[in-house]
């Protein structure tokens, strides 16, 4: 967890650019011996490679417009699926018009939302893929945008085609919990099992202020590693339930709770696959 000094600074910053140096673990996600740990080999070679190590000292501060998160409060049906390295979350295509999409914020295009996923560790400090100051956060929560114009298969050929928006999470024992949400991903401890919902909302999973943030060009953080992200670092962090963590029984998925503050919506209407 991060210090109280560290967490002071962050509350302090306004929007900004910021310029970082890569992270020495590279991608690590500590699932074991066949996910995550290979990962840095496979993305050395670029010159804006993720995740990094963001320094105080090496930020460049930029005053920006507002970013703008539009259909987030929306609820609709979302898949939720564990495919062995994280717990995901898709089908937002599904919704039409009230896809959710951001947009703003030094943005020059509107980039839809197409997939929601987490990074932990079996370690608290050590979850987050992304590091402040040399330290990591317990776990981080990535929302993948795609540009409004391109398919996914064209956005990873585009040196902005992608635009991830990443959420850290803390663990407080006194954290507020969603039962409806915990309920989902019990059913889901396997990989490939699959769970459906009928009333996902994703503005849950925004901390309350979004006006700082961290903002770099990189790429994405699995293989093929495609340098075409442009990277959004939300500064104020979302809270998980600490007891919850410790009690659940998904290891090592123990270290996240997956239980955010505020509704994620009727998620207790599900429907297995």
């Amino acid at each position: 967890m991060l210090t109280q000094y560290v967490a002071a600074r962050i509350t302090l910053l306004l929007p900004f650019i910021i310029e970082g140096t890569r992270a020495d673990e590279g991608g690590h996600w500590g699932y074991g011996d066949n996910n995550g740990y290979n990962w840095p080999k496979l993305c050395v070679v670029g010159l804006r490679q993720s995740p990094i190590d963001i320094r105080v000292h090496d930020v460049n501060y930029v005053l920006l417009d507002r970013m703008e998160f539009v259909h987030y409060d929306h609820i609709g049906p979302a898949n939720i699926s564990n495919n062995g390295h994280t717990i995901e979350a898709d089908g937002f295509e599904t919704w039409g018009e009230k896809q959710p999409y951001i947009q703003g914020g030094g943005l020059k295009y509107r980039y839809r939302l197409v997939r929601v996923h987490f990074h932990w560790a079996q370690y608290d400090h050590f979850g987050s893929e992304h590091k402040i100051g040399g330290l990591h956060y317990p776990a981080e929560l990535h929302l993948v945008h795609v540009r409004h114009d391109l398919t996914l298969s064209e956005a990873v050929r585009k040196i902005d085609g992608i635009a991830v928006v990443g959420v850290f999470l803390m663990i407080e024992d006194n954290g507020s919990s969603t039962a409806a949400f915990s309920s989902v991903i019990e059913n889901i401890i396997f990989p490939g099992k699959r769970s459906s919902v009928r009333g996902f909302r994703t503005q849950p999973l925004l901390p309350k202020h979004t006006e700082a943030f961290y903002r770099y060009e990189g790429s994405l953080t699995t293989p093929e590693c495609y340098e075409a992200v442009i990277w959004t670092l939300l500064a104020e962090p979302i809270t998980i339930n600490g007891t919850q963590a410790h009690n659940a029984t998904l290891p090592p998925l123990h270290e996240l709770a997956l239980v955010m503050r505020g509704d994620i919506g009727d998620m207790a209407a599900k429907e297995q696959h």
